[in-house]
């Protein structure tokens, strides 16, 4: 294969890794919480023995941009939004989770909970149950959970040495892997009830980036055909001389 061919063929996988991302942060731009990815990538140069450098681009993986996204009045009392560091903890079948979604719920024991139904846990690690019956709920910037029969629990809210270590699972949750033993609570944060954190996607920003990988791929692949027809010609012509 000519050097020319692997160099694009190596730009189109790193292309291909592009687009998928940013198709994710568009699907995503109106979920809860959402903290948009962007790519890493690195030139790496190959010399064949007796040829020239061949330069091709290498996929390093992704990451996640932790900004804080716009907040929203929903005057939902179980939409709660966290201003700064952190995320709620949940309880799921694989474990604790965390999450930045705010738009909880209740389910028929009582319990608040993700649009999934995991339970959101209390600072203890424990449920947090609203008494049946009771229909004002208050949630304080530490916190603290009550109705008019008195506090029911206070959330927990909490930070990572290193949010980029966290592992996405799907359904807007993250596990902390190996950050597990470098799990703090978040004091300086505030949790704010009838709001709610929305995704950190910018759509416009997104758009452009994908109609720039469009081109980028479709010039790539005008390259790579151009110098396949270019090989194409050589041989015809070499063969119509032998």
């Amino acid at each position: 294969m000519e050097n020319i061919a692997y160099i694009g063929l190596s730009n189109q996988i790193a292309l291909k890794q592009k687009m998928t991302v940013t198709a994710n942060n568009i699907a995503n731009m109106s979920t809860p919480g959402f903290k948009a990815q962007d790519v890493l990538f690195n030139e790496y140069q190959a010399i064949p023995q007796g040829g020239e450098a061949i330069s091709q681009v290498v996929d390093r993986g992704s990451y996640r941009r932790m900004e804080q996204g716009p907040i929203s009045a929903t005057n939902n009392p179980l939409d709660i939004a966290i201003q700064g560091d952190g995320f709620f903890s949940v309880n799921t079948e694989e474990g604790t989770r965390y999450t930045r979604a705010g738009n909880f719920t209740l389910n028929t024991q009582g319990q608040i909970t993700t649009q999934s139904g995991h339970t959101l846990l209390d600072a203890n690690g424990a449920p947090i149950s609203i008494p049946e019956g009771e229909t004002h709920i208050t949630i304080t910037a530490n916190g603290q959970v009550s109705t008019k029969s008195g506090e029911v629990g206070s959330i927990g809210v909490y930070k990572f040495e290193n949010d980029g270590n966290l592992l996405e699972i799907g359904q807007n949750l993250y596990s902390a892997g190996e950050e597990e033993a470098q799990i703090i609570p978040a004091g300086e944060t505030k949790v704010l009830q009838g709001m709610l954190e929305n995704s950190n996607v910018q759509p416009i920003v997104e758009m452009n980036k994908m109609i720039d990988v469009l081109r980028q791929y479709q010039s790539m692949q005008n390259i790579i055909k151009t110098d396949h027809d270019r090989q194409r010609g050589a041989i015809s012509k070499l063969t119509q001389n032998a």
